[in-house]
């Protein structure tokens, strides 16, 4: 079969892009109980079976930030290989995404480490960390240009 013929099987995850009063946005450090350790990354995460977008990103954020959603925005939905793609050294082999990225203004609570989060810091859009996971870096910017229509990429 032909690489064009086959099904992608693209995992659905969430991320959300948590940015304070300072206009400075959250990020998680990974932890090493997860993939991609010692990476960067927007809070986030799979979505569970039966599981809607929404729910899966206020529980995701509650998970590994400990805050609580008040409002989130669809900002994107982003599939685009050349960025959704990333090489799992557990199965050894290449996984895609397919993520929808919301923006929270709104949120309750104080931030604290879990088990998948090493650290999470606040940082301004000039001074993001290295390393990050590429795709943040295009959601990011996505979100803080967002003026309600959704971008698709």
């Amino acid at each position: 079969m032909e690489l064009w013929q086959q099904r992608p099987r693209p995992r659905p995850v969430v991320s959300a892009v948590i940015i304070n009063k300072d206009k400075k946005i959250l990020l998680t450090l990974r932890s090493d109980k997860v993939c991609w350790a010692g990476q960067w990354c927007l809070p986030g995460g799979h979505l569970k079976g039966g599981q809607d977008w929404s729910t899966a990103c206020r529980e995701e954020v509650q998970e590994e930030t400990g805050l609580e959603v008040v409002k989130a925005e669809l900002v994107g939905i982003y599939s685009d290989p050349k960025f959704n793609q990333l090489w799992e050294a557990k199965e050894e082999k290449t996984v895609s995404f397919v993520a929808a990225s919301f923006l929270i203004r709104e949120f309750r609570g104080e931030t604290k480490i879990t088990d998948e989060v090493a650290a999470l810091d606040w940082f301004s859009w000039e001074a993001l960390p290295e390393p990050l996971i590429a795709s943040e870096r295009i959601k990011i910017g996505d979100a803080l240009a967002f003026q309600g229509q959704v971008f698709v990429r």
